[in-house]
């Protein structure tokens, strides 16, 4: 049977041998004189059909080259990244078992093919989407998962050290999707797993926060609390506003300390009227009301006017009195937005009644016109129904 495969391999080493050769002689044969430099005689330039003709027999070689390529990758044994993809290809979830079994059992020479075979996919988003929700791929996975939960926590640590510059990868998505669950449920086993873990968020957290909303479930999970100062650089990062929102409640929620750091960057920012500065206004007069007073009022009595205004327009998000309406018709004839001086009139009608009526009672006062038409419609209509 040796003796029929080696000859069998020989064959076809030996056909795509010879129809490269061919290709090649077939294009010395045919390929015009090379031309003669400039003032020394030569034959004339190759005509149209000649050059045609060469450019076909050149990308006759290429493939020639690519079946001779293609035969000795075939006659030669698959890599495991090739085994697995194939597995991956026609759902073969029971050879992936076995095929995945043995890598693990391997050790780190093992969890390096694995992860050479996680790269592939992951370049590829059909089959990173398959291999991680197909039922015919999963579960064999989840299986291995239970009967080698060792193996499974030393492939983890495997996979975090040598993915942590691929932080915008699925493998990384995966990596927070599955160990903090892994981790709850072995609570106790894996202490130095879960220390790096903690520690790769941190490193996450610094570098940008990519997948911040899995890493935040994660942080959830473990019941781990980040160094503050590893999340300002999200923040402060006004270009990329998306994750803040997902900052600004953490922070939030982390005490006094977490309220500091609230403060400090709208001080800090550099840029006043950017969105996210009044997103953490909302925030910091929310803990107002709560009780700090003292919030509202630095923010209120501000030097920079932009921060002065967003906090006033935050200040009327709460029911106010009637010393206030001053405070609310300075904002209403400010620079702001006409959105910003309809949105603050809702507030005032549902927050603060006394402080709209007195608005109805003369509209003139508002110099906006939008503002102050919008008081004239909403006087004449209660002029109306009181007749």
């Amino acid at each position: 049977m040796n003796r029929l495969r080696f000859s069998t391999h020989s064959v076809a080493f030996l056909a795509a041998g010879l129809l490269l050769a061919w290709g090649v002689a077939s294009c010395r044969k045919k390929s015009p004189p090379v031309a003669a430099p400039a003032g020394e005689g030569g034959p004339p330039p190759a005509s149209q059909d000649e050059a045609e003709e060469l450019e076909a027999l050149r990308k006759r070689e290429q493939e020639l080259e690519t079946l001779l390529a293609g035969l000795k990758t075939a006659t030669g044994k698959p890599t495991t990244r090739q085994k697995l993809m194939g597995q991956l290809d026609s759902l073969d979830g029971r050879s992936m078992y076995s095929t995945v079994q043995e890598q693990m059992l391997k050790g780190q020479e093992g969890f390096r093919e694995l992860l050479d075979f996680f790269l592939a996919c992951d370049e590829h988003h059909e089959k990173i989407l398959t291999l991680t929700h197909d039922p015919h791929m999963v579960f064999p996975l989840l299986r291995l998962v239970a009967r080698y939960p060792d193996q499974t926590a030393e492939l983890c640590q495997y996979m975090i050290r040598n993915t942590r510059d691929k932080p915008g990868s699925f493998i990384r998505r995966e990596i927070y999707n599955f160990l903090p669950v892994f981790l709850n449920y072995h609570r106790g086993r894996y202490p130095e797993l879960r220390q790096l873990l903690k520690e790769d968020i941190v490193y996450q957290l610094t570098r940008g926060g990519k997948y911040l909303y899995k890493m935040s479930l994660a942080m959830r999970d473990l019941q781990f609390k980040p160094p503050i100062g590893a999340m300002l650089p999200i923040l402060y990062n006004l270009k990329e506003p998306a994750p803040h929102g997902l900052v600004m409640s953490h922070l939030a929620g982390r005490g006094e300390e977490g309220l500091e750091a609230l403060v400090k960057f709208v001080e800090e920012s550099g840029n006043s009227s950017h969105p996210s500065v009044s997103q953490v206004m909302v925030y910091i007069f929310k803990m107002a009301e709560s009780g700090r007073k003292d919030l509202a009022q630095q923010f209120l009595e501000h030097k920079d006017p932009a921060i002065r205004r967003t906090a006033t327009f935050h200040y009327f998000r709460y029911s106010r009195e009637p010393a206030d309406f001053q405070r609310a018709l300075g904002l209403l004839n400010s620079d702001v937005t006409v959105a910003q001086r309809i949105l603050l009139l809702g507030f005032l009608k549902r927050k603060s009644p006394a402080i709209y009526s007195r608005l109805l009672e003369d509209p003139s006062l508002v110099t906006a016109p939008k503002a102050r038409a919008k008081l004239e419609k909403e006087k004449a209509k209660e002029a109306a129904n009181e007749k």
